[in-house]
């Protein structure tokens, strides 16, 4: 990119823009002067001729003198190719001071006016055989018009080089605000933070390019501080995930070299070796929710039409089917909803499983609409999540009671996770107080959007649903 002087641009544009417009003035100014000029000539030439024919009585020495003025010539010619000038009587013809024969009446010829060799000459016929010329020398205008154009240019010289002089104290000023802007810039490239132009005209040019800086610089800041929340996050990540992963590491490290190093029974082996299983397996659940906690961002999800209700039953009986599982009960109005069924059942299960860490020994899933959605509520028998901590145990790698969590293998990463992966549908998860029909404990609801087909049945159950109540 190009990065001229704005300033020295703008001095020559406007210096080159000044002297275009002053030649055009100029040519235009000499053009309309020469015409009138011009124009007046030839009607002085015209009024000189009209006076002819109301001096009547004169000789026609006497008439060409009185028709004489500075810068008009007047001379009366004849047939016989003899001529009247200024003071010089011509021989055979009427002597100054006889009259000569009356002239045609006043109005009755009409003179013309023609271009010859530089001159202007105007004939007028007086009276048969005789005409009176009028002669002027249009040099005279093209002399004027020389000084004319003399003057208009050392004017014109003068103004291209007082403003080329002018111009840059002007823009100096004018761009004062401009550069307050680069300042700004240059302080913020050196790690100041905090500055604002403020402008207090916004609607202007640099009003706007000020408003818009001053919003660059917010939005800077704030990806800044994110940036850091992030760094700080990543960083307690890291070291937590750490932390998590190093308990099942150990205890596998622990088994292998007991089953190396000491000598044990079948008995002692079956029981290590299943403990190391166990311990895998929580390494790989560890790694693989971490693994997913890391890329929710990024997530896609294929969704299809399913029932909310099947939906609920499929991760119900999943989950019961498991040892030490708490009660489920499915309840509320179907409908059908865009889901990704595997993922939905993953979702339902941590929130389950939770339930479980935290000592629940009932949990109920109960459907219902509120607008457009559907709306899972999901309600244990636990203590319940305290309210200052509701928005907390979302966040990665939080446990409310760290010890019974970890003796269930817990990491502290399924709520984060159900969370993520309801956005990832276009819904959401919060947790919330217990309302008539649910379980004392802890109640976390979730929102699904109701599939485009199925909105006005959804309808038509939620006013079936207002009516039985």
């Amino acid at each position: 990119m190009r990065t001229p002087s704005l300033r020295r641009r703008v001095v020559l544009w406007s210096v080159a823009v000044l002297a275009l417009l002053l030649l055009v003035v100029g040519v235009g100014v000499d053009l309309t002067l020469a015409a009138v000029l011009k124009a007046e000539q030839r009607q002085r030439l015209e009024s000189v001729a009209s006076l002819a024919g109301a001096l009547t009585g004169l000789s026609d020495q006497s008439l060409a003198d009185r028709l004489s003025m500075p810068g008009i010539e007047a001379r009366i010619t004849y047939r016989s190719g003899g001529s009247a000038v200024v003071g010089v009587p011509q021989p055979g013809e009427p002597r100054q001071g006889r009259p000569r024969p009356p002239a045609a009446a006043p109005g009755s010829a009409t003179a013309t006016v023609t271009e010859e060799g530089g001159l202007l000459v105007a004939r007028e016929t007086i009276r048969p055989g005789v005409t009176l010329v009028l002669t002027a020398d249009a040099r005279q205008i093209d002399a004027e018009l020389a000084r004319v154009r003399l003057i208009m240019s050392i004017a014109s010289a003068a103004a291209v080089v007082l403003a080329a002089l002018l111009l840059p104290v002007v823009l100096r000023r004018a761009m004062r605000p401009l550069g307050e802007l680069t300042r700004a810039a240059r302080e913020t490239a050196a790690g100041g933070r905090g500055r604002r132009l403020a402008p207090k005209d916004p609607g202007t040019d640099l009003g706007r390019a000020a408003t818009q800086f001053d919003a660059m610089l917010e939005e800077l800041e704030g990806a800044e501080h994110r940036a850091a929340e992030a760094a700080d996050r990543l960083a307690r990540f890291l070291s937590d995930a750490s932390h998590e992963l190093r308990t099942p590491i150990a205890a596998l490290s622990a088994g292998a070299e007991r089953l190396i190093r000491d000598p044990v029974d079948d008995a002692e082996r079956d029981r290590v070796l299943v403990q190391l299983v166990r311990e895998t397996r929580r390494a790989g659940r560890l790694v693989e929710d971490l693994l997913l906690v890391s890329r929710l961002g990024e997530l896609t999800v294929e969704t299809v039409p399913r029932s909310i209700l099947a939906v609920l039953t499929d991760a119900a009986e999943r989950v019961t089917a498991r040892r030490d599982a708490p009660e489920v009960d499915v309840s509320g109005i179907d409908a059908t909803v865009a889901v990704d069924p595997g993922r939905i059942e993953q979702v339902l299960a941590n929130l389950i499983a939770n339930a479980a860490a935290a000592g629940a020994g009932r949990v109920r899933l109960r459907a219902a609409f509120q607008g457009r959605e559907a709306v899972v509520r999901v309600s244990d028998d636990g203590p319940g999540i305290p309210p200052e901590a509701r928005e907390v145990v979302f966040d990665r790698l939080v446990r409310l009671d760290p010890a019974r969590s970890a003796a269930r293998g817990g990491a502290g990463l399924g709520l984060p996770i159900a969370r993520g992966l309801l956005e990832a549908h276009g819904g959401s998860l919060v947790c919330a107080d217990p309302v008539d029909g649910d379980l004392p404990g802890a109640v976390l609801v979730l929102r699904l959007p109701v599939a485009p087909p199925d909105r006005a049945h959804v309808q038509e159950q939620e006013a079936a649903l207002t009516a039985a109540r």
